[in-house]
């Protein structure tokens, strides 16, 4: 008698609280897979006492749980990849993968039983190590997609006929190598496959949370412009290639104008409207031609790669005029949006924060010339006078700010 599947039991209920703990997240799959975890190890328990005891009737049971619990992983497999609910299909694929034990009921020294253990140790191996490294491409690519559905089946057939086997009654084929493969693919699917399939799916699981805790932090939340950080830190390494490269770009400032009034005189709700409908129009203009981000309040920055200064300008004078011919609201109340923009272009030697100066040195100039309007920032000399000058320009911006309304001040 041999009690190693009560290592799998014991590790599948083990990790069954961080599965629940993943249902939180809302991740589509987690139900399922904790549903098919808790049957898994209901299953692998009654097929260990069943080959213990020697009691066939008690594995019927268990490999019908088996079953059901290969069901709800390819369903959440299926929903892991964003892919429509088949409940059909998904049971299909599961019985496929049993329909071995039909076949091949009572023969377990058959050539065909070792082949179907040995490929689905092999389909086991590459699941479990291809799933957090494909997870990502899965959902666009059918052809991949599909490998990876026939490498799971072929994996679940081979789980099934190994699950309630006991390891003494394996074939003795006399330390060839086709009985060392066999006995390791044995042991592999009894104890270890099911454990190490859902860690691998909680790896996964929590590789997206990040991914999607990343991009929240990554994008503002109001208008989904790049964050003030993110739009920093990409103009960063953007800038930084370019200059590498000897190749021009350039960094616009836009700040609304007038936004004050607009808070004041249709409510903060109109100026939360207004702010989405700004990064609309101008994310549809540059159309991805830039690295577009919302600095603070109703201020934004672009970066542009590929872009001198007199291209800069070019842009900005387009990004105004499809501000001005882009009003928004009802139809019976129509608000116009006008912007002030100030260009930099980067010279050897800046940094983003460099540029973002000049840039905001020439956008006061626009703010002083009457707003609506872009002016260029040329290559002045960042002193402390200055950065002293930016500063201020900033905080006059922002003098009519309420402390505790920071992301709705104007100029």
């Amino acid at each position: 008698m041999s009690i190693l599947p009560a290592i799998s039991v014991i590790a599948l209920f083990a990790l069954l609280p961080a599965l629940l703990r993943l249902q939180s997240s809302e991740k589509t799959g987690a139900r399922e897979f904790s549903i098919a975890c808790t049957l898994s190890a209901i299953a692998t328990a009654l097929l260990m006492a069943a080959t213990a005891r020697g009691f066939p009737l008690v594995a019927m049971p268990g490999h019908a749980v088996l079953i059901f619990a290969v069901f709800a992983l390819f369903v959440g497999f299926r929903r892991l990849a964003e892919q429509s609910d088949s409940i059909g299909f998904s049971a299909t694929l599961a019985f496929a993968a049993a329909a071995g034990l039909l076949v091949d009921a009572g023969s377990q020294d058959s050539f065909s039983e070792r082949m179907i253990v040995i490929a689905g140790c092999g389909a086991a191996l590459l699941v479990v190590i291809g799933l957090p490294i494909v997870d990502g491409r899965i959902k666009d690519k059918p052809a991949l997609r599909a490998g990876f559905t026939g490498l799971l089946t072929f994996a679940f057939a081979g789980l099934i006929h190994a699950v309630g086997s006991a390891p003494e009654a394996s074939p003795d084929l006399s330390a060839s190598p086709l009985s060392l493969l066999f006995e390791f693919s044995f042991a592999f699917l009894q104890i270890f496959f099911l454990p190490a399939l859902f860690v691998a799916v909680i790896l996964t699981i929590e590789n997206r949370v990040i991914s999607d805790l990343k991009t929240m932090l990554a994008r503002d939340p109001l208008t989904g412009a790049l964050s003030r950080r993110a739009l920093i830190e990409d103009g960063e390494r953007t800038i930084a290639q370019c200059l590498a490269d000897h190749r021009p770009a350039a960094f616009l400032q836009l700040d609304l104008d007038y936004f004050k009034q607009i808070n004041d005189h249709y409510g903060h709700a109109c100026g939360d409207m207004a702010l989405a409908h700004f990064v609309t129009t101008v994310s549809a203009f540059l159309d991805g031609r830039g690295i577009f981000g919302r600095i603070g309040g109703e201020e934004f920055g672009i970066v542009l790669p590929e872009h001198t200064e007199e291209q800069a300008a070019a842009v900005a004078e387009a990004i105004c005029r499809a501000v001005r011919d882009t009003p928004f609201g009802r139809a019976h109340q129509r608000i116009r949006l006008t912007v002030s923009i100030g260009i930099a272009a980067a010279a050897p030697g800046d940094t983003i924060m460099d540029v973002m100066i000049r840039a905001d040195l020439a956008l006061y100039d626009s703010k002083a010339d009457g707003r609506d309007r872009c002016s260029i920032a040329r290559h002045r000399q960042i002193d402390a006078s200055a950065r002293a000058l930016a500063a201020a320009a900033a905080q006059l911006r922002q003098a009519d700010v309420p402390h505790q309304d920071r992301l709705r001040h104007s100029a």
